[in-house]
């Protein structure tokens, strides 16, 4: 008999590229095998050939996490190189590694302990097999005037203050830091009159209400001004629209976080009771008196609350108001323009007091001039006098001494002698008279004379000789 004859089958070699392997199956027992290329694969009589992919190609910056599904077994792989998985293994991350420097860190969870770390040694960080990338974190800086605040997974507060210093400079230089393991920003969401769309296109809108709530994630500790446009009513029940501002500012970061999540609508709500109490109490006149004085009190009402959350109201300004009732808003604009009035003439007729005094005040520095000059004069002219009345008296008593000596030798008798000189010197007299009268015809002469005396100074000159005299 005949051996049967074994059926035979002709099969190309399998050829493999650089960038290829090939999965191989032996049929009799199961076992799979990978064949790399490049190659020329020749099979075996039982071996067939379940499929040819492309090798894993990581560059310099890129790693592969595989995982053996027979085993369970798990490996990561860094480039540069080209990966030929095993039999039973597949790719089940393929990324870049995460460059850590200055500004970079990243956060890792270790699949093996659980426990978070904070890697931030520089260079290239790639995972290990049971380590997973949580989150890449970048370095926070705080400015001098802003404190930024974290929590830990326990809840606790921790801060981060820029107020340090260079010590060689003696510069605030703020702060920088990685949030740790299990620690987070702090985010809270404060009123704001601008929206968070308008925030992110830096977009500020002069806003008289808190209608929207903006994040904040670093506290600015630098004073700070809020709008407002609040409705009161006096207590003569007139209703004002008050419009002004609102300047405050975040004294301490630990209270305010612990009382409130939203400081900023906390002082606007506030102030507004506050200065809605304060207005009630008073008729519109008396505000209008005094409305400032009313706003700062209103202002300095309840400290404690403000001091319980952390943050200081340095003033609340108003800066206009109106009735919300249109006559009483006319009644109010005319009392307005009158008091305006009222004040221009106030200083009108103060400018013409300050003209007319300082008119009066030259006047009386002329007149004080004017009375120094006359004083000087007034010495001058009694000088003057003096003078020539020493220079008089000296030609008068020499033109007596003259007359006296001539007369001794016609006249003995000193008495006559006098007499003539008496004589002569009214004699001069009345010439000086007449010659005055002689030169106004208006004036009334009356000449009254002694015959007797005249008659004896007759004789006595008839008996003097022939002589000229100057008086």
């Amino acid at each position: 008999m005949r051996p049967s004859s074994i059926e035979r089958t002709r099969r190309k070699a399998l050829q493999l590229e650089e960038k290829q392997y090939a999965k191989i199956k032996d049929t009799l027992t199961g076992k799979i095998t990978v064949v790399s290329g490049p190659t020329l694969h020749f099979m075996n009589p039982y071996d067939e050939h379940v499929g040819t992919h492309d090798k894993i190609v990581l560059l310099s910056h890129q790693y592969a996490r595989l995982v053996d599904g027979a085993t369970g077994d798990m490996r990561v792989e860094k480039g540069e190189q080209n990966i030929v998985p095993g039999p039973f293994e597949h790719v089940i991350e393929r990324a870049d590694a995460v460059y850590v420097d200055d500004e970079t860190a990243v956060l890792v969870l270790s699949k093996e302990t659980g426990q978070q770390r904070l890697v931030t040694d520089k260079g290239l960080f790639f995972p290990g097999k049971h380590d997973q990338i949580e989150e890449v974190r970048k370095l926070i800086r705080v400015e001098p005037h802003e404190v930024a605040v974290a929590r830990d997974n326990d809840g606790k507060y921790h801060f981060y203050s820029g107020t340090s210093t260079n010590e060689h400079t003696k510069d605030a230089t703020g702060t920088k830091f990685f949030l740790r393991p299990h620690e987070e920003l702090v985010t809270m969401m404060w009123s704001s009159g601008t929206s968070p769309e308008d925030l992110e296109k830096n977009v500020v809108r002069n806003a008289k209400l808190v209608a929207f709530k903006v994040p904040v994630k670093k506290i600015d500790m630098r004073p700070q001004y809020a709008f407002f446009e609040y409705m009161v009513r006096t207590s003569d029940n007139v209703e004002l629209m008050l419009e002004g501002t609102i300047f405050w500012q975040v004294s301490d970061v630990a209270k305010m976080i612990q009382r409130t999540g939203d400081p900023k609508g906390d002082v606007w709500y506030h102030a507004r009771s506050a200065l809605i109490q304060a207005v009630s109490t008073v008729t519109l006149e008396t505000f209008m008196a005094s409305f400032n004085a009313i706003v700062q009190q209103a202002a300095a009402t309840d400290k404690p609350f403000y001091d319980e959350r952390g943050v200081v109201l340095h003033n609340l300004e108003v800066v206009r108001y109106e009735p919300k009732d249109a006559e009483t808003g006319r009644t109010l604009q005319a009392i307005i323009q009158e008091t305006t009035n009222h004040i221009n003439r106030m200083q009108q007729q103060k400018s013409e007091n300050e003209v007319e005094k300082e008119k009066m005040a030259a006047l009386i520095d002329i007149e004080k001039s004017r009375a120094g000059l006359i004083k000087e004069k007034t010495a001058n002219d009694k000088l003057e006098a003096s003078v020539a009345g020493e220079a008089e008296g000296t030609r008068l008593a020499q033109s007596t001494l003259a007359f006296m000596g001539q007369l001794e030798k016609s006249v003995n008798d000193e008495e006559s002698r006098v007499s003539l000189l008496k004589f002569f010197a009214e004699q001069k007299t009345e010439m000086a008279r007449a010659a005055r009268y002689s030169t106004n015809p208006h004036l009334t002469t009356v000449i009254e004379g002694s015959s007797g005396s005249s008659a004896t100074a007759s004789a006595q000159v008839k008996a003097v000789p022939e002589m000229r005299v100057e008086m």
